[in-house]
């Protein structure tokens, strides 16, 4: 899930071949360049992360 100001922007639930080392990259709209995006996920073994990026 990615969040934008509290607002989900990206919501998906992938399965199998994910790369150990993935590279996400989406669009939307409403967002400002250096404006922070918050992306949360859980792996296949049940461990979450959570890490913001700026937008470019």
């Amino acid at each position: 899930e990615a969040t934008h100001n509290g607002k989900v922007v990206l919501k998906c639930d992938w399965s199998g071949a994910v790369s150990q080392n993935p590279f996400l990259s989406f669009k939307f709209k409403g967002a400002a360049k250096g404006e922070k995006v918050q992306v949360k996920w859980t792996d296949n073994k049940g461990e979450s992360r959570t890490d913001e990026a700026a937008i470019a």
